[in-house]
């Protein structure tokens, strides 16, 4: 495990986009299937945001077994978006309700500051009305999901890569995911920032320009999508290749395997 300076962690970016770049439309297939593989799964009254939860690890392996075959400069199958499924399965499952009961009880948490509105708001799509947000602790509740999610995720960065490559077991993966990251926290904190512009403040600005530029002064709420859904699919698959960068530079990712054609061959 490797501790890294602070600026490696926008080297994570550039080598995401780099890996993009390799295979841009590839990369695109696999996020759009991957977001109706989720919406579909959305559809099934509660079970289904249930199961999508517990099969993210496995995707999230997917991600990065694609990353690593495009930076070794192979053909990647379209099967690649489900190759996560293949290896230790049963235990990134088990990542995903580990992961399902965290944020459960975080938004449970949230209730002491706002009664239960983010937590209705989150699970049951109610959003409150404009009178209510400000007569509520909501802010409060959000800034507290915030600060208990935040190591939630930092366990949950690297480990279902460390379950799926490294046979780690869920609890293990875990706790390494966790102090890597808090020994990397300055190239983490120097990625974040970095992805709060590129994500956040990038796509608003230009792209409420674009859409006032091209409709002649009041911005058309169509193409202002259409932008904002352009810039998503270039992010997206940037930020999902910086996840292999980060593991590959603080674990010295293994020899790559196969996993398209050439491993059945």
């Amino acid at each position: 495990m490797q501790t890294l300076k602070a600026t490696q962690g926008l080297e994570w970016i550039r080598g995401g986009w780099r890996i993009f770049g390799r295979g841009p439309m590839t990369w695109i297939f696999a996020v759009i299937a991957y977001w109706l593989i989720m919406a579909l799964a959305g559809l099934i009254p509660f079970l289904g945001p249930l199961l999508a939860t517990l099969f993210i690890p496995a995707f999230a392996v997917s991600f990065m077994n694609i990353s690593r075959e495009l930076e070794q400069g192979r053909q990647v199958d379209p099967s690649l978006i489900f190759s996560g499924f293949r290896r230790n399965l049963p235990v990134l499952v088990q990542l995903g309700g580990i992961y399902l009961v965290s944020t459960l009880l975080i938004l449970m948490l949230t209730q002491f500051a706002d009664g239960g509105m983010l937590m209705k708001w989150m699970l049951f799509n109610e959003a409150p009305a404009e009178e209510e947000v400000d007569q509520s602790g909501l802010g409060g509740a959000v800034l507290i999901a915030l600060a208990l999610y935040l190591p939630v995720l930092m366990a949950f960065w690297f480990a279902p890569v460390l379950v799926a490559w490294q046979d780690m077991g869920a609890v293990k993966a875990l706790f390494y995911s966790f102090f890597a990251c808090l020994r990397n926290w300055r190239p983490f904190l120097a990625y974040g920032f970095a992805w709060f512009f590129l994500g956040g403040l990038l796509p608003g600005t230009l792209g409420t320009g674009f859409a006032v530029a091209i409709s002649g002064g009041e911005p058309n709420p169509a193409v202002s999508q259409t932008l904002l859904f352009g810039f998503l699919l270039l992010l997206v698959p940037t930020l999902f290749a910086s996840f292999y960068v980060s593991y590959r530079d603080i674990f010295a990712a293994p020899a790559p395997q196969p996993q398209g054609p050439e491993a059945q061959a």
